[in-house]
């Protein structure tokens, strides 16, 4: 559900990708993409440095409506409310995938050869 003049919280939902991370692979191991233009499907890395940089964005977006209304400006309260709660839930998220990254990496290290 989504209301007027309020942006989603978090990732923005996409439709499922027909090249890349999570699509079907065509034979060879590589998409026709892929093929025709050399360069590599976006991977988890690429997946992880957005979600870095969004919840960078959601940090400063929050950062500056605090400003803007501690300074006076036209910012409402209830504006940075929103945008404080949005950084928050942002970064909590950040933390447990890596959390989860790092205990995968742990459980992996723990396996015999």
């Amino acid at each position: 559900m989504s209301i007027p003049g309020i942006p989603p919280i978090g990732l923005p939902q996409q439709p499922l990708p027909t090249t890349g991370v999570g699509a079907p692979a065509a034979p060879g191991g590589m998409s026709p993409t892929e093929r025709a233009n050399g360069n590599p499907a976006p991977g988890f890395t690429d997946a992880l440095a957005n979600g870095i940089q969004q919840v960078s964005q959601l940090e400063h977006h929050a950062d500056a409506l605090i400003q803007d209304m501690a300074t006076g400006g036209p910012t409402k309260m209830h504006e940075v409310m929103i945008a404080n709660a949005q950084s928050g839930l942002a970064v909590d998220m950040l933390v447990q995938v890596r959390d989860r990254g790092l205990e995968a990496y742990q459980e992996i290290m723990r396996m015999q050869l």
